[in-house]
């Protein structure tokens, strides 16, 4: 019955994927790195520049740049002194919102909204691709399987439908590991193409696509391994395996050279060079060979710069979990992470499908092996990994885990309890979706207490990434309020969405000329939840500029403890705040830091937190409260 209905189902499923999509992309509100990367896409097409968001490769804000450089009606202003200086946020801001010094603001979804779609079809895609690689692996009802925990997966469609790396380099990922899958099945010039190709595609995505190599030499080497007891067929693997390594290494450095219009220099304007002083660089072997590609030219600047900027762990960042904070993050982020943000239906297939495995007392076939060995090596690398800001580093993970699941297909056989089973977890995975929408991003299950209480235990883009603003404008209008006090994650206007505010702080704030203000008794705070957390707040400025206007540090002990901090950077290591410090050293007395941290706004946020429910929330990532 399943066969004969695929086509229909398969369809349905996409439909349904589709329709959910483009329900909620024009609900939210530019996130954070959105306001980076489309512009940045665009500039790329218009002026074959790669200035803008070097640290990621073009490829996939390219294409979702593309529906608008085609229409032509996006228009970035290439006169702005934040192209001529590369300032990627500001230019991206004016490019969404308008000149920085004029009052009137453009609507950022009109640009927002094509270029989403473009992702959002990217993620069909690869849907399709998942069902073949499922059906062709283990069947048409595994296949369909598969496609239904990837069409209705809160995580795959909070960020189908943004502008950003992380669906795509999903993609990439699959894609690479199904052609080497298929590749080893029948081995031919064709497949050895396609699967360079799709290494090609992930390594022009994001710098994380290095993972691939480890991951596909782990899976050829299984595959000539696993013809040890036929001589001729493991010497015909040896060739085709001595083959691979040159043809795809050619097809992916020629691919790099394409990426980047075959011209080294970053910029058109020869009189234009990527800024290298703010890039940390990597040492060891990895640190001298781009040190000598740069040198002799071997790769394009703006992949090199990347590179170096990806290894040398430029993108450090404040990690939160559980109400902690760390520069160095945990190893157990990310499992935490994937089990409080994944359907709890999903962790179930999981167990079932391990609980086989254990059962069958046998290694995994080959079918399973190439999905399992990229889950294995992508799942090391992260918990190594101290950039602990995101579930969604984790997205390449989950089609991998779609397709291994969708062999619990199988399993049920012709018992009518385990076909009843499945459809209680199916039923339950489909209520998660439900829940979900539209609000995918800032999903939780109901182990912490669903998405309303997400925001304890993670922070960032987990649950806040500055998406809430046209919910924040609704609920003014609906509650009759002209005007808050706004203390804003993100780099989205919010007058570009119509709200009046007063600012409390903005990260990225493109205004710092205007004051900020402390709201008092009869104001109503907005305030997002990062920064409810202490989460990119600047505590450390806000103590030493406090301390300065005391009398209690000099500029001295200042600049002494900028450079322990970045000791402590470089070393990987977690430090205390100026405060602590000073105190510490015996020149302020913890009294004195408890009156400075009082009086701090990262202490005043923190204080309400924890002394004040707030009145109500806005979407799950902006809280409001009406002072007293």
């Amino acid at each position: 019955m399943l066969a004969r209905h695929r086509t229909s189902i398969v369809a349905g499923l996409l439909a349904v994927f589709l329709v959910a999509g483009a329900f909620s992309l024009t609900r939210d509100s530019a996130t954070f790195d959105e306001t980076a990367h489309l512009p940045a896409g665009l500039s790329y097409l218009d002026r074959h520049d790669f200035r803008m968001n070097p640290e990621h490769p073009p490829l996939s804000k390219a294409w979702a740049a593309l529906p608008l450089w085609i229409a032509g009606s996006a228009g970035p202003d290439y006169s702005s002194p934040a192209w001529n200086g590369s300032s990627q946020w500001a230019f991206g801001y004016e490019t969404l919102n308008g000149p920085l010094g004029r009052p009137e603001r453009r609507d950022p979804m009109r640009l927002l909204v094509p270029a989403r779609i473009a992702v959002l079809l990217a993620g069909a895609a690869l849907g399709l691709l998942l069902w073949h690689w499922s059906s062709s692996a283990w069947g048409v009802g595994a296949g369909l399987l598969t496609l239904f925990l990837y069409c209705l997966s809160p995580t795959i469609l909070a960020h189908s439908r943004l502008v950003t790396t992380d669906l795509p380099i999903a993609i990439g990922f699959s894609a690479a590991l199904f052609s080497s899958w298929r590749f080893c099945r029948s081995p031919s010039p064709a497949r050895l193409i396609v699967l360079s190709l799709a290494l090609a595609l992930a390594m022009l995505i994001k710098f994380s696509a290095f993972l691939l190599l480890p991951a596909l030499a782990i899976v050829g080497g299984a595959w000539v391994l696993g013809a040890r007891g036929n001589r001729s067929e493991l010497r015909r693997r040896v060739r085709w395996a001595a083959l691979a390594i040159p043809v795809s290494g050619a097809i992916v450095y020629s691919a790099l050279w394409a990426g980047y219009g075959f011209r080294f220099s970053a910029a058109a304007d020869p009189g234009h060079s990527l800024d290298w002083s703010v890039v940390t660089r990597h040492e060891g072997p990895a640190g001298a060979a781009i040190d000598i590609a740069l040198e002799k030219r071997l790769l394009p600047e703006g992949y090199l710069y990347g590179l170096a900027y990806f290894l040398g762990g430029a993108e450090r960042r404040v990690a939160f979990l559980n109400g902690e904070q760390s520069l160095t993050g945990w190893w157990s982020y990310f499992p935490e992470a994937f089990l409080i943000k994944t359907a709890p239906a999903l962790l179930i297939l999981i167990g079932w499908a391990g609980f086989d495995a254990l059962r069958a007392r046998r290694r995994p076939g080959f079918d399973a092996l190439v999905p399992l060995v990229g889950i294995g090596v992508y799942t090391a690398a992260s918990i190594a990994a101290n950039l602990n800001i995101g579930h969604r580093h984790l997205v390449p993970l989950y089609p991998l885990i779609f397709v291994l699941v969708g062999n619990v297909a199988n399993r049920v056989g012709g018992s009518r309890a385990a076909g009843r089973l499945l459809g209680v977890i199916l039923l339950s995975y489909a209520a998660s979706f439900a829940v979900a929408t539209p609000r995918y991003l800032s999903y939780f299950n109901l182990s912490v207490g669903g998405p309303g209480a997400g925001w304890r235990y993670l922070a960032d883009s987990n649950v806040d990434w500055g998406q809430d603003l046209i919910r924040l404008r609704g609920w003014m209008r609906g509650n009759g309020v002209q005007h808050v006090h706004l203390a804003y994650f993100g780099t989205a206007d919010p007058a570009a969405y119509g709200i009046r505010f007063r600012k409390v702080v903005r990260v990225h704030d493109f205004h710092p000329e205007r004051p900020a203000t402390r709201p008092g008794p009869g104001d109503v705070l907005a305030v997002s939840t990062n920064l409810l957390q202490g989460v990119y707040l600047d505590r450390d400025r806000e103590l030493a500029e406090a301390m300065f206007e005391a009398g209690w540090t000099t500029p001295a002990q200042i600049v002494e403890y900028s450079a322990f901090r970045d000791e402590s950077l470089d070393a990987s290591r977690d430090y205390p705040d100026f405060g602590e410090w000073m105190v510490r050293l015996g020149r302020i007395s913890p009294a004195q830091h408890a009156e400075l941290v009082e009086g701090s706004l990262s202490g005043w946020l923190e204080s309400l937190r924890e002394s004040t429910e707030p009145d109500d929330r806005v979407g799950d990532s902006i809280f409001i409260y009406r002072l007293k």
